[in-house]
Parts: structure tokens; sequence; C-alpha cells
């Protein structure tokens, strides 16, 4: 299966993000937006694994997640990957580091990589993808965009669980199976 690790956006949080979403929707031209449901703050990506092999990670991030405290986050600032040229995910993020997401995500990366998982070696960047712009762009919905993303959006929610989520392509965008939920400090 495809599959990743991430913090799902919980409560009154994810109905604001659908709603900023859902403004920008209609003011962004040729972009495909994410599923709104399952807005999320990925923490490791696997890509293809073995359903057994999903079973270990879990296994080994679980003591990780029942030591972790449930945070508060605050999603305030729109951006794109990458941050110059054509961009290829819009997303919304924190300005500032969320100390225990960073924490988490170094955390697992590291009981992963010495059970023998391909880890990320690059900076932990943490952001909800929002949508990914149809190529080629055109001028006006990159400056649509551009002018979208001058806003600080106050997106606001306590993160309170670690979910693998196993992702299937689907017409319209992937979708997005909760496989295995671990809630912080359960242990």
């Amino acid at each position: 299966m495809r599959c990743f690790l991430a913090v799902p956006v919980a409560g009154p949080g994810l109905e604001g993000a659908q709603r900023l979403q859902r403004e920008l929707r209609e003011r962004v031209a040729e972009v495909r937006w994410a599923r709104p449901e399952t807005l999320h703050l990925t923490v490791h990506f696997f890509g293809q694994v073995e359903d057994e092999r999903a079973a270990v990670a879990i296994e080994m991030v679980t003591p990780l997640v029942t030591r972790a405290s449930p945070f508060d986050v605050v999603l305030d600032r729109l951006g794109s990957f990458p941050p110059r040229g054509t961009p290829r995910v819009l997303w919304l993020g924190p300005s500032h580091e969320v100390a225990p997401l960073t924490v988490l995500a170094h955390d697992c990366r590291a009981v992963l990589g010495a059970a023998g998982f391909e880890v990320d070696q690059r900076r932990y960047n943490p952001h909800c993808t929002f949508g990914r712009p149809r190529l080629p762009w055109s001028d006006a919905a990159r400056h649509a965009w551009a002018f979208a993303a001058q806003q600080q959006p106050d997106i606001r929610f306590t993160a309170s669980r670690l979910v693998l989520y196993e992702s299937r392509p689907a017409p319209g965008g992937a979708v997005y199976t909760e496989r295995a939920s671990l809630p912080f400090g359960s242990g």
C-alpha cells in the first residue's frame, strides 16, 4: 500500500481550513484542490510498503506517540513549493516552528531509519497540501494565488493523534483512508 504518517487537522481548525480552501477555490483557477475532509500535516511519507512493513512502522512509532502530549498548532501562512519558479504544491502551514511536531517528525525519522525505512534527510517543513496547479499554470491563476497568499489565515487546532493513512489514486485526487490512529499521551 502507498501510505504516510500524519497529524490530521482537527476540530474547529479543520472547519476553518476547509472554509479557507473553499474561498481560494473561488479565487484561484486551474488548481486540483485536495480533498478537504482529510487535511493533514505529513510527518513521514513511506511511499509503497507491504502491509507487514506498515505494521512494523506503527510498532516503531507507538512509543513516541504515547510519550507525546497533545499540542496546539497555528496554521497562519499560505505558500507554495518550490518557493521559486512554477509551483507544484499550494499549501497552508505554520509561520513559526511547532516544536512538538518537529520533534515528533525527527524522532519518527530516527526510529524508522533504524528499522530500515527510507527517511527524508531534508529539513522538516510541515504543511497542509491545499492543491496542485494544473500545468501549464496561467499567469492570471499564478497572480491570483500570489495575491491570496498575502493574507494571513488564523487556523488553530489541538493535535491529538498520529494517523497512518493509506493513499489511493482516484478521479479528483487521492483518497486517504485511516489505517491506524495513535492518540498522543495514551501511554
